[in-house]
């Protein structure tokens, strides 16, 4: 058994890691499109689901098909 931390990608930002916001003029009729850092995910693309065990990446994707899993023994990603 191993422990595993289990990520799945932003919803915010579909991944991205940044958002899009719009800033408008006070007296222009243009607008400023501008990046910044997801605030649900902090800019890192991905949310943490929590550390969980099991015998092996092969059952952490049976539960958590579209998930990003760092084993906590090895420190590998799969």
């Amino acid at each position: 058994m191993s422990q595993f931390d289990i990520h799945v990608e932003c919803k915010e930002c579909d991944g991205y890691g940044l958002i899009e916001k719009t800033k408008h003029g006070d007296a222009s009729p243009w607008a400023e499109i501008f990046e910044q850092d997801c605030g649900e995910c902090d800019g890192s693309g991905l949310q943490c689901l929590g550390i969980e065990i099991y015998d092996s990446v092969a059952d952490v994707k049976e539960d958590y098909p579209e998930s990003f899993i760092k084993n906590m023994e090895t420190g590998e990603w799969s």
